[in-house]
């Protein structure tokens, strides 16, 4: 009963973050693009003009907001909006793993003491460092997962554990790939619809897919995770 508890909650927690985020940025959408001088549009087009710079530019924001703790599903949903979905999930993609590996590195090498400090009654941060000695990749895949702490602080937690590096870049980019096309594909679906007013319907099929993946691998991983927390 309790897993069934915790299941329901941390669904019902993702499924309402991710709403919540493209309830923000679609709001903001078209206030800039209606009351803004079609702002949005302008925006797209002065970034499409920039040729690599833009992505550059923007790659390098989101790592370091996601090292300062902002959350990066803002700017997952800004990529879509700016570069189309394509493009958008992979520059997203890139600069999430960038900097989600950029605070693994400076919790391991450089405030490692003082975050184990600071977090050691902490629930979560005591079973992810108990579990990492046994099950370092399924504390990877869960912690991208299930947002029971937001991802930028995850990032930093599992720095202290005994996650590998290794591991730990490429499955924070794996699993958070089918989220990353969800909300980028959201994000490019807003700016069309708002701006343009239709609908890119590769960009629905995409987001139908990169649910159901979503849901797929949060309940499958989820139950190994309990289950091994029970044992343990």
């Amino acid at each position: 009963m309790n897993n069934y508890i915790l299941n329901q909650h941390v669904s019902f927690k993702n499924v309402a973050r991710i709403i919540i985020v493209l309830i923000i940025v679609g709001m903001v959408i078209y206030g800039f693009e209606h009351f803004g001088g079609r702002y949005m549009s302008r925006l797209s087009a002065f970034v499409a003009e920039q040729g690599s710079f833009g992505p550059i530019a923007f790659m390098a924001v989101n790592a370091v907001a996601t090292m300062f703790l902002v959350p990066q599903s803002v700017f997952t949903v800004a990529a879509g909006a700016l570069f189309g979905w394509k493009m958008g999930a992979v520059w997203a993609s890139i600069a999430m793993t960038g900097g989600a590996s950029g605070a693994f590195l400076v919790a391991r090498y450089g405030v490692r003491d003082w975050l184990g400090a600071r977090f050691k009654e902490h629930v979560v941060f005591r079973k992810m460092q108990h579990l990492s000695q046994t099950h370092p990749l399924q504390v990877i895949s869960l912690s991208r997962l299930i947002p029971v702490v937001p991802f930028p602080l995850a990032s930093y937690l599992l720095g202290v554990t005994r996650v590998r590096s290794v591991p730990y870049v490429f499955l924070t980019w794996l699993c958070m790939l089918p989220e990353t096309l969800f909300l980028a594909s959201g994000g490019h679906l807003l700016h069309v619809g708002i701006s343009q007013g239709h609908v890119s319907w590769e960009a629905v099929a995409l987001i139908v897919v990169a649910g159901v993946s979503l849901v797929v691998l949060v309940h499958r991983l989820k139950a190994r995770f309990l289950d091994n927390a029970n044992r343990n």
